[in-house]
């Protein structure tokens, strides 16, 4: 099954991105969030977003020929337990992603995306989402979205709550189907961008790494 590698595409990290696309060896989740109930932030995952709050956004200068150079990508993933796998997905690790169909929802797109965390990674993890030019901050909703309050969003015909920023307790993994192979956690996540964004920038912060990945 061929998905588009957009989060933001976001038709990651909003990555209806272009040439970059993620398939799957086997049957793979559905990128929609689940409405079953799901992992939340403890006390102590957000005293960890705090800290990882404290790390810059790194916004890169926009390219000289104005192309927005998506990626990086990673080839191939496995992270079910039955052993199907992800390719072409976005980053290079611990935290990886794949992109969905866009929503519309008045000035703002948003993405049912899906984020990976693999065994690697401890405590908790922070995603933030701009434009290249720094002028549409991302947006996120769910369980699992902190930050500043922006609102309330319809979407989908539903009134939503709207913050800034993405946390995912990545010791607390939600269930799926297929589930996660060891050590892994499979995120789905509705995430969002003003439509007038050229080039996403997802940055994404654990205890130990931040990796920047851009897509259109």
């Amino acid at each position: 099954m061929v998905r588009n590698a957009a989060f933001t595409c976001l038709a990651l990290v909003l990555l209806a991105c272009g040439s970059g696309a993620g398939s799957s060896a086997s049957a793979t989740p559905s990128a929609a969030p689940s409405a079953s109930p799901g992992p939340t932030l403890t006390a102590a995952d957000l005293a960890q977003v705090a800290q990882l709050e404290k790390k810059p956004v790194r916004i890169p200068a926009p390219a000289s020929d104005g192309a927005c150079d998506q990626g990086p990508f990673t080839p191939q993933i496995v992270p079910y337990a039955n052993g199907s796998s992800e390719m072409n997905v976005y980053g290079t690790g611990p935290v990886y992603g794949l992109g969905g169909s866009p929503i519309s929802a008045g000035s703002y797109l948003y993405f049912d995306v899906t984020y990976f965390t693999s065994p690697s990674v401890k405590g908790a993890v922070l995603i933030r989402i701009n434009d290249i030019s720094g002028r549409y901050p991302g947006r996120f909703v769910g369980p699992l979205a902190v930050g500043k309050s922006l609102g309330t969003d319809t979407i989908a015909s539903q009134a939503t709550p709207v913050f800034s920023e993405l946390a995912l307790p990545s010791e607390n993994p939600p269930a799926n189907v297929p589930g996660a192979a060891p050590g892994w956690g499979v995120w789905h996540i509705r995430q969002g961008i003003d439509q007038q964004f050229t080039c996403a920038v997802i940055q994404i912060d654990t205890a130990t790494t931040t990796e920047v990945l851009l897509g259109h």
